[in-house]
């Protein structure tokens, strides 16, 4: 049983700095195409707040609320 849990964490913060890398790339994208974009003031407004938004989940350690975030975010502005 303890080699089960020790397995099981070892995964979970292997799984952690993957997320957290994925967190900072869509930041990145997002940022980018904020940057290069023509957008409506609303649009912009948005995209800002989610970006926002996921910044701060990401940096919290709660990443796959920030990947969602984010994730939303790039289908807006139409990016991988």
């Amino acid at each position: 049983m303890n080699r089960y849990l020790g397995a099981l964490a070892l995964v979970g913060l292997l799984a952690a700095p993957a997320a957290a890398g994925q967190c900072q790339d869509d930041i990145a994208k997002i940022d980018k195409a904020l940057a290069t974009m023509d957008l409506s003031p609303e649009e912009r407004a948005q995209l800002d707040d989610m970006r926002n938004q996921a910044v701060q989940l990401c940096g919290a350690g709660n990443e796959q609320e920030g990947i969602d975030v984010t994730t939303e975010a790039k289908a807006m502005l139409n990016i991988q």
